[in-house]
């Protein structure tokens, strides 16, 4: 146990304190908004102290996209929930992140690492700023009729995210249609 992978597994655990929040609504909504930025934080921070101290390890490399998943999901979910964004562009966003999450883990089973692209970090981070933006709205006590803005910017999340979908799946292409790629399954192999 290290560091980044505490501070992963923090993530992990605050994720659904971060939808229970948001969705209670009222006077949780601050306390939703503090506990997503503090997660957004541990994202960074772990990703910091892990490249910064040469501590990258598998669980790592496994839980950290989980981790991040799982709060931009619980986060997207309580908003629409809540009624201050579509749903669609949220079901959208989240079947693409368990897409492709999914295929980063298949493609590491036959150790073929897939780093996010420029353009993926991209889409985080204007997601990030949606939700911090739509939870600012929600902090505000605004109603929800009307709020057209929270479900523009999560149209535009769901555009970036399906484009770097695309190009996740075309840039791997080979090894989606490879037929022979045995796992090297040797101990002594730090992925």
């Amino acid at each position: 146990m290290n560091l980044p992978n505490l501070l992963t597994i923090i993530r992990i655990i605050v994720a659904p304190l971060v939808f229970f929040a948001i969705y209670s609504g009222g006077i949780w909504n601050p306390i939703g908004l503090t506990l997503f930025v503090f997660g957004a934080l541990t994202d960074w921070l772990d990703g910091y102290f892990a490249r910064r101290h040469k501590t990258v390890t598998g669980f790592g490399q496994f839980a950290d996209p989980v981790a991040d998943k799982l709060l931009s999901g619980f986060a997207l979910a309580a908003v629409a929930a809540s009624g201050y964004a579509a749903m669609w562009p949220v079901i959208g966003i989240i079947v693409r992140d368990v897409l492709v999450t999914s295929f980063r883990f298949w493609a590491l089973a036959k150790n073929h690492r897939i780093l996010p692209s420029k353009m993926a970090k991209a889409k985080t981070c204007v997601e990030m700023i949606s939700l911090v933006g739509i939870l600012l709205f929600m902090v505000s006590g605004a109603p929800t009729d009307g709020f057209w803005m929270g479900t523009l910017a999560l149209i535009i999340v769901f555009s970036l995210a399906w484009i770097t979908a695309l190009d996740y799946f075309w840039k791997n292409r080979d090894l989606l249609l490879s037929h022979d790629n045995p796992v090297d399954d040797r101990p002594d192999q730090q992925l």
